[in-house]
């Protein structure tokens, strides 16, 4: 024979009214998590590209304005005018910084005379690329520390051929 306490507990069991709350219940924070990552996976290669960028456009400035022969104060002007150009996007450097903390002692330049004495490329005896540089740690809007995961750091390089003006 069965009694109340049984069949309460069998009515229980088949009632399918919740459910959908219990399962979005268990399932949200990881929903949420995992959007969060999403977006900060997102905002991370958004500004690795802005950050490419800026060193593509430094590297083409001073690739345009480099001198084998000048060893003045121009040639240093140069450099900071390519440096200013890479971070902030202007060669005085009064705009903004493309990226936050990315600040211009961030940035390196090295040009290196590649030997081109068989003639392979067009030029004289020596060749001239332009490589720039950066190491940086990227900020993020804290959902990376929240997990308790180290900062990201981005490292970027990009090389220009010099060909003066």
């Amino acid at each position: 024979m069965r009694t109340w306490r049984s069949i309460a507990g069998l009515a229980l069991w088949r009632d399918t009214a919740g459910a959908a709350m219990v399962e979005f219940t268990l399932l949200a924070p990881f929903l949420l998590f995992l959007g969060l990552g999403v977006s900060e996976f997102g905002r991370f290669l958004y500004q690795y590209q802005l950050v490419l960028d800026g060193l593509r456009d430094g590297a083409r400035y001073l690739a345009r304005a480099y001198d084998p022969g000048d060893t003045t104060d121009e040639a240093t002007a140069k450099e900071t005018k390519a440096i200013n150009l890479a971070v902030t996007g202007t060669i005085d450097g009064t705009g903004t910084a493309r990226v936050d903390d990315w600040a211009a002692a961030d940035v390196t330049f090295n040009v290196t005379p590649v030997d081109n004495s068989d003639g392979s490329y067009r030029g004289g005896a020596f060749v001239y690329t332009v490589q720039a540089s950066t190491t940086f740690d990227y900020v993020d809007v804290g959902f990376l520390d929240a997990l308790g995961l180290p900062a990201l750091s981005i490292t970027a390089t990009h090389m220009q051929r010099a060909i003066g003006e």
